[in-house]
């Protein structure tokens, strides 16, 4: 039973239907960093918004990088669509009530478009960045293992997936494209200028961290320590990329050595605070302690910006470093948008045949079985002519069933999934409940 309005749900209510497709997303576009900091959700909060919906049998998925967090469903009404905005909103962090100028929201084409653009990286902070892909990828392959991607929202994120490959191989939006973690190190030669005499402590050994780790072996940084919650993993990632490696209860004695720390772990509460740096920190150092935050919710707390030699950058700070290098980027966008319009109207195409398909095929074999029936009671009878009564019904019902079936699958009927079943009921098809006259 569907638990929203206490109704059988069949497989027909969970039909692969663009109409069904709802996102409600927040984003550095969007909003500011203290909003996006409280929609960065815990592992936990992840865990009981995805129970959430599923327990009313809504399909969702969710997508959380280090500048949005979107929740995608597929609808079945005004019901499912309150349900997952309240389901996301309550896992926000705690805190004062949530701008609501802050999110966006689209439904249908339009969501399936932003999910495009998305993943073509035009609405990254970083133009062009690939991180998106493998972020969105994480997504949909989650929710598949939990049981709660459905049919519609595979088959959305599949063909995003495949169009941000697409756009990045047929133009140059991503040319020349820092990531976070790049930018970062371009933020690090700004405040030190000799990075070979720098010692840089990178926390978190996830997808960012090392990918800042990597970065800063590409330019020679003079010494690299990773720091993870787990000093197994740390010592693994750091064997792979020839650095030192360490523990978390390490980090007030790796600061006092460093020159810079960068931090990209998924924490809760900061890590680095004023008291940890004020313990940690000489009175007298030669240079200032570049930290940078690349995590969200914050790892550093911005009140350590206060501390003398200390300078903090965190993602608000992010756009300015990355835009010098964003305009050759900038005149790919309209062949990417010319290429998105082209494949959102293939994927439409594609998903309103995929939900009459089925119907179409029905249709046609329900009338040849009555055309057979009929050729056999025919034939029964003398003086019929079995080849031109053949000719003539199979004529009849090519003209009968080529202009409902032409415009079954062009979708201009804009079918939902109660016209679907009021059109089995009428041609006498079973329906997906199993239920109908029994000609098949």
């Amino acid at each position: 039973m569907d638990p929203v309005n206490g109704t059988a749900v069949t497989a027909h209510s969970r039909h692969l239907g663009i109409d069904a497709i709802r996102v409600l997303s927040i984003s550095h576009r969007t909003a500011p960093l203290a909003d996006l900091e409280r929609m960065a959700l815990a592992p936990a909060s992840r865990v009981a918004l995805r129970q959430r919906l599923a327990a009313r049998g809504i399909d969702a998925v969710l997508v959380c990088t280090c500048n949005r967090t979107e929740l995608y469903w597929h609808s079945r009404g005004s019901a499912d669509d309150d349900e997952a905005a309240a389901a996301l909103l309550a896992a926000a962090q705690p805190g004062a009530p949530l701008n609501p100028g802050s999110f966006e929201r689209a439904a249908g084409l339009a969501a399936a478009a932003h999910l495009f653009r998305v993943t073509a990286g035009l609405e990254s902070l970083v133009l062009g960045e690939g991180e998106i892909m493998g972020q969105a990828r994480e997504a949909i392959e989650s929710a598949e293992q939990n049981g709660g991607a459905g049919l519609t929202l595979p088959y959305l994120f599949r063909a995003a997936i495949r169009f941000g490959g697409l756009a990045r191989s047929e133009t140059r939006i991503s040319a020349g494209a820092l990531s976070v973690a790049s930018a970062a190190v371009r933020l690090l030669a700004r405040v030190h200028e000799d990075l070979g005499a720098c010692r840089v402590v990178v926390i978190g050994a996830g997808m960012t961290g090392l990918k800042a780790a990597r970065h800063l072996i590409a330019e020679r940084v003079g010494h690299v320590v990773l720091l993870n919650r787990t000093l197994e993993r740390a010592q693994q990632a750091a064997a792979e990329l020839g650095v030192e490696a360490g523990a978390l209860d390490e980090l007030e004695r790796r600061i006092a050595e460093a020159d810079a720390v960068i931090a990209a772990a998924q924490v809760e509460s900061p890590l680095v605070t004023p008291e940890l740096l004020r313990a940690a920190l000489p009175a007298q150092r030669a240079g200032p302690l570049a930290l940078l935050d690349l995590s969200l919710p914050r790892a550093i707390a911005s009140e350590c910006a206060a501390i003398s030699g200390v300078v903090l950058h965190d993602l608000s700070g992010f756009e300015q470093v990355v835009a010098f290098n964003r305009a050759r980027r900038e005149r790919e966008i309209p062949r990417v948008e010319a290429l998105l319009a082209r494949e959102l109207e293939i994927f439409e195409t594609r998903m309103r045949e995929s939900r009459v398909r089925p119907l179409v095929a029905e249709l046609w074999l329900r009338a040849e079985e009555i055309r057979r029936d009929e050729m056999e009671r025919a034939r029964a009878q003398d003086g019929v002519d079995g080849e031109a009564l053949d000719r003539v019904t199979r004529r009849l019902v090519d003209r009968l069933l080529s202009v409902p079936s032409q415009a079954l699958r062009s979708g201009d009927l804009a079918l939902d999934p109660q016209h679907t079943v009021y059109l089995r009921a009428l041609f006498g098809l079973s329906t997906p409940d199993g239920n109908g006259d029994g000609h098949h």
